[in-house]
């Protein structure tokens, strides 16, 4: 198993304990661009477009935006 198929593995599994660095990996993966967006704000889309807007504090985001990022990307069929 490759690094990458364990961080998607972990990222399944608790999204809550990779870090936000290891969130942009996952996202860029899946094709999905990060955006510097306003202020502390990092805007997610993919081709068509805006998926998630998540606000970053100390190089870190709030467990509920790495769950609802993992449920974005499932409803998406982009994570299995």
């Amino acid at each position: 198993m490759t690094n990458k198929e364990k961080l998607i593995e972990k990222f399944k599994e608790s999204p809550q304990s990779i870090s936000f660095s290891e969130l942009l990996k996952i996202m860029q993966w899946f094709d999905v661009e990060a955006i510097k967006g306003k202020g502390s704000h990092i805007i997610f889309k993919n081709e068509s477009e805006t998926i998630i807007t998540i606000p970053i504090h100390n190089n870190d985001c709030k467990p509920f935006y790495k769950k609802l990022s993992r449920k974005i990307l499932k409803s998406k069929n982009l994570l299995s």
